[in-house]
């Protein structure tokens, strides 16, 4: 008797469970698992309550992002592309098309929601296509199935807005919705070190390592670092590659640099010997701010687009401007995109020396003064649990898919 009653409860608590997997609606991202950003494999191992997360490769093996440089093939690959999605979307009773990266899609039956960096990531950052794609877009925009516009930030609102023609059709739509790290391991505290860590990082797992390292503000990384080389108790861990015209550091005393992949046990390590991030960076946002600040280090990085959403001036470090003719205003000069910096020309600008000098000056001013870099830990640590948290993300999102399926 007993364990008949037992084998009911078991065969209820699976009926049930399974009846609440089947109400759960269905969110498939354009993306692939196996493929996309670490940030993007935490978001899909945590949806909102009542929702189930898929990837494409849950349901193909087919990839359908290979680009070209002919625009007629790559007008081509978006078709197939825009097909192949609404079809596995059909086939699947799946609920919402989430497109990540900016990915337009066009007469889709099913209700979609798309998110995106900035204005240009609709044009997979091909600016050739930017003078097309500014009289299309809004029409693209206005779909009845595009649901939600989610930029990553205020600032990328802004450059979607300040570059096509107002419509409140349009502007209703958006819901701004920042990156977040999905899990917040305990802060760790840095044992008591003579030594000041200023930490850099970059990515080491591209193709075009060197723009990487220009774009991140490396070379005016490199005129901080001679300016400071001959202070004894400042030392520089840079987790780069670097460009052969700036080999030579690697012979300074005062430098550390890892120049491959490292495991995240290592990774983790270096921020949590670190003092302060560093990050003169000519494009935004910086998703390593998410990791500096999980680890409580003041950041001192530049005031361009969104930066300020996650670095507040003089509060968890410091912003330092860069001077009206530098080449991060390039898009707006050359091609009239407003409200947003770039660092395509990043290798070739002419470094301010003023600019520089402030770098240098905030970080001596952290240096000389341990109360003030322990108090702008605490604040860094505090913004990103109260502002980028998997919670409050998920609240958001939440909002968003309810409206649209219930």
């Amino acid at each position: 008797m007993i364990l008949m009653m037992q084998y009911i409860q078991v065969v209820c608590f699976t009926s049930e469970k399974n009846n609440l997997i089947n109400e759960m609606k269905k969110i498939l991202f354009t993306l692939y698992k196996n493929k996309c950003h670490s940030l993007y494999k935490q978001f899909i191992s945590v949806p909102p309550s009542g929702y189930q997360y898929f990837t494409l490769d849950d349901f193909t093996d087919e990839f359908i992002f290979s680009e070209s440089e002919n625009i007629f093939v790559e007008i081509f690959n978006k078709i197939k592309r825009n097909f192949v999605i609404i079809n596995i979307a059909k086939k699947n009773n799946i609920d919402i098309i989430y497109c990540t990266s900016g990915m337009l899609l066009f007469n889709s039956p099913i209700p979609w929601v798309i998110e995106f960096e900035s204005v240009v990531s609709f044009i997979i950052h091909k600016l050739e296509y930017w003078k097309i794609a500014r009289k299309i877009l809004p029409i693209m925009l206005r779909q009845d199935n595009l649901k939600s516009l989610i930029p990553w930030t205020e600032a990328a609102a802004r450059s979607l807005l300040s570059n096509i023609k107002e419509s409140k059709e349009i502007s209703n739509k958006i819901t701004p919705i920042h990156l977040c790290l999905a899990k917040i391991g305990d802060q760790k505290k840095k044992e008591n070190d003579k030594i000041f860590k200023i930490l850099f990082v970059t990515t080491v797992n591209d193709n075009a390592v060197d723009k990487q390292f220009y774009v991140k503000g490396g070379r005016i990384l490199i005129e901080i670092l001679k300016k400071l080389k001959d202070e004894v108790n400042i030392k520089f861990i840079i987790r780069s590659k670097l460009p052969k015209e700036y080999e030579y550091v690697k012979h300074y005393s005062n430098v550390v640099i890892y120049e491959d992949l490292l495991p995240k046990n290592d990774f983790d390590k270096i921020f949590s010997e670190a003092d302060i991030f560093l990050f003169p960076c000519y494009q935004s946002p910086g998703l390593v701010f998410l990791d500096a600040m999980s680890f409580g280090l003041p950041i001192l990085t530049t005031n361009i687009f969104a930066n300020a959403e996650m670095v507040i001036d003089g509060y968890n470090g410091f912003l330092v401007d860069f001077p009206i003719a530098s080449s991060v205003n390039y898009l707006d000069k050359e091609l009239g995109i407003k409200n947003l910096q770039t660092g395509r020309k990043a290798g070739n600008d002419n470094i301010s020396n003023e600019m520089v000098d402030i770098f240098c000056k905030k970080i001596l001013l952290l240096y000389n003064d341990i109360d003030l870099k322990n108090e702008m830990s605490k604040k860094s640590r505090e913004l990103l649990e109260s502002k980028f948290t998997i919670e409050k993300r998920n609240e958001k999102l939440k909002k968003i898919f309810d409206n649209i399926v219930l």
